[in-house]
């Protein structure tokens, strides 16, 4: 069960990556390269989006910790 969990674990992201591949290959012959400059500016803006919005936090010996938001630390 162990191996079969690895070999799923290994095969999922390979199958996501030729599957956005495929279709991004698609993209830039159909539509030109054009469209796929806009895809993957949208797609930055979303990954700077989660990121501004991921909560700030420090990691010392014991792990990470994220900080009190400043509304929770008068309660």
């Amino acid at each position: 069960m162990k191996r079969a969990k690895s070999v799923i674990a290994f095969m999922f992201p390979v199958v996501l990556w030729v599957s956005v591949t495929s279709v991004e290959y698609d993209l830039v012959i159909r539509l030109g390269f054009l469209l796929s400059a806009l895809v993957s500016i949208l797609a930055l803006f979303v990954l700077l989006g989660g990121l501004f919005r991921a909560p700030e936090g420090y990691e010392d010996q014991n792990g990470f910790h994220v900080g009190v938001p400043a509304g929770l630390a008068l309660l």
